[in-house]
C-alpha cells in the first residue's frame, strides 16, 4: 500500500461533451480550446493530454526535491520550491523566529 504525501496536481484542461455526438477539450476555466472539437472521445483525450504535458512544461510544473528536507513532491512550477509539509512549518514560526534575509539579494 503506498501513501502519497503530496497533493495531486489538479489538471488544466478536461474532455467534454460537445453537443450530441462530439468531444472537445476545455481549459480550466471551461473554454473550448480551439481545434479540440471531435467525434472521437479517445482523440480528445490525446489532444488533452498533449495540452497539458506543453502547459506543464512551460510552467515548469513537476517532481521536484524540497530544498527543506528534500522529500519529492508535486511543484507547481519553479517558485514552488518547498513541500506542503515544510511550508507549513515556515509559516507556522513566529515573525522573530524567522531568517530576516537581506535585501537586494546581497549579503
Amino acid at each position: 500500500m503506498t501513501i502519497e504525501l503530496h497533493p495531486i496536481r489538479a489538471p488544466q484542461f478536461t474532455v467534454v461533451s460537445h453537443g450530441a455526438r462530439a468531444w472537445a477539450v476545455a481549459d480550466a476555466m471551461g473554454v473550448i480550446v480551439q481545434g479540440s472539437v471531435t467525434r472521437f472521445r479517445q482523440v480528445a483525450m490525446r489532444r488533452r493530454d498533449e495540452l497539458q504535458r506543453e502547459d506543464d512544461r512551460k510552467a515548469r510544473r513537476g517532481e521536484r526535491p524540497c530544498m527543506c528536507c528534500g522529500a519529492v513532491f508535486a511543484s507547481q512550477g519553479i517558485h514552488n520550491r518547498l513541500c506542503p509539509h515544510c511550508r507549513i512549518r515556515a509559516t507556522a514560526l513566529p515573525e522573530a523566529a524567522r531568517p530576516q534575509l537581506p535585501r537586494g539579494g546581497r549579503a
